[in-house]
């Protein structure tokens, strides 16, 4: 029971993952379509580049937005260790000790 916390975390991570990267190829799909209509119906070009650019903005600001999250839980890191004020844990005194 105790690596099922492990597991769950990992499958979770995974799991975002994979929808991240398919969701973010599902969302090109308007734009691939767009230019098939301008072969197939004759649909003007420049439908295909706005929605190829809006996908590109979307990607870049997905990508900001991990960027930030990653920085922000770096910054948890850098904190100092905190008092231990629990009178029943071990002070860590016979770690000193040789």
């Amino acid at each position: 029971m105790k690596h099922s916390g492990k597991f769950a975390s990992f499958l979770s991570g995974l799991f975002f993952t994979l929808f991240w990267h398919v969701s973010s190829w599902l969302c090109s799909l308007p734009a691939w379509i767009t230019l098939l209509l301008h072969f197939a119906v004759g649909l003007p070009l420049y439908w295909f580049w706005l929605t190829l650019g809006a996908w590109l903005l979307v990607g870049l600001m997905r990508y900001l937005l991990l960027l930030f999250s990653r920085w922000g839980a770096r910054d948890l890191e850098n904190l100092p260790p905190k008092e231990n004020k629990n009178p029943y844990s071990a002070k860590g005194d016979f770690l000193d000790q040789k």
